[in-house]
């Protein structure tokens, strides 16, 4: 009697089993950017947005969102567009992309005697930190004029930079495997706390400002500059 008992639990067990390989196995599907993008709440702060890996040929309009930090690495991005941004952005990772040039411009002064936008790149973003690793990078220039810039950390290794200026207060700066990078800079580099730049010809350095030398003239000089009034009390 066991014995029969036995060999009706091991059927039914064996059915059982069989009823489960015949259930398709199903993959979680990955969500789109817009899908990503459509389940964030416009009035949270989101402290890390994670678009990586996504296969972009632009950024999408991120502007409307509180976004701190953006990571957009492995992607196929060829330029920065500012303006769809988040303008709480403080943190920008944008590594092994096709970026080749990479500007801020921000200044409320006067420009060439019209009035200046806030921002030549449509932007008010006051970054913290920058990294662009792995781009075609030939360019880069911050400057953030007039309001206090918050850039301390910019990473640019691995790229083809020939032109490189940024504001003074910048506190880590790697430039590694540059091969291209100009012999002196606007800014100083003697005040940043760590600057790598391993494997590179070139080492920066702090363009010197000559000193204006003594202006000689003679009294003929000064002379033929004097008005016709003045020249008289001489004659």
């Amino acid at each position: 009697m066991r014995y029969v008992v036995f060999l009706i639990f091991l059927t039914l067990f064996s059915c059982k089993n069989e009823e489960n390989n015949d259930v398709p196995f199903t993959e979680k599907k990955e969500k789109t950017v817009t899908e990503v993008i459509s389940e964030l709440n416009k009035t949270d702060t989101i402290k890390h947005l994670d678009l990586s890996y996504k296969k972009l040929d632009s950024i999408p309009d991120l502007s409307e969102l509180l976004i701190e930090s953006l990571d957009l690495s492995h992607n196929n991005l060829d330029t920065i567009a500012f303006s769809k941004l988040p303008q709480n952005l403080k943190i920008l990772k944008c590594t092994h992309n096709n970026l080749r040039n990479f500007s801020v411009f921000y200044s409320n002064k006067a420009f060439f005697g019209t009035k200046a936008k806030k921002n030549l790149n449509n932007t008010t973003i006051n970054f913290e930190a920058i990294d662009l690793s792995d781009n075609s990078l030939k360019s880069f220039n911050y400057s953030y004029h007039d309001e206090k810039s918050n850039l301390k950390k910019v990473i640019l290794k691995n790229n083809n930079i020939e032109h490189l200026h940024m504001n003074e207060n910048i506190q880590y700066l790697d430039i590694s495997n540059n091969k291209n990078l100009p012999k002196e800079v606007n800014f100083n580099v003697s005040t940043i706390d760590t600057l790598l730049q391993n494997h590179n010809e070139t080492k920066l350095k702090t363009k010197r400002i000559p000193k204006p030398g003594p202006i000689i003239c003679s009294f003929e000089d000064i002379y033929k500059t004097l008005p016709k009034t003045l020249k008289n009390q001489f004659k």
